[in-house]
């Protein structure tokens, strides 16, 4: 049983992930000339950011840029 739940949570894992991608390009597609995420790449860190996003220009494209993560970040000083 415990191999089906882990198997499970796999499958809706990657639903979720596809799930993200589809809504973004629904989301450019409507809008028109806008840039959206059409995926990540690399490990998430504890904030779930990924090392690397994918960036498409514009909807039907076929090619898109990669933007790496650094440490640099910005925000408000407490």
């Amino acid at each position: 049983m415990n191999l089906e739940l882990e198997a499970y949570e796999g499958e809706l894992k990657k639903l979720r992930q596809i799930y993200e991608i589809i809504s973004h390009i629904d989301l450019a597609e409507r809008l028109g000339n806008r840039y959206f995420l059409c995926g990540y790449g690399g490990q998430l860190d504890k904030n779930g950011l990924p090392d690397k996003l994918f960036v498409c220009p514009a909807y039907g494209l076929d090619w898109f840029q990669v933007y790496e993560k650094t440490e640099l970040t910005h925000g408000t000083e407490w």
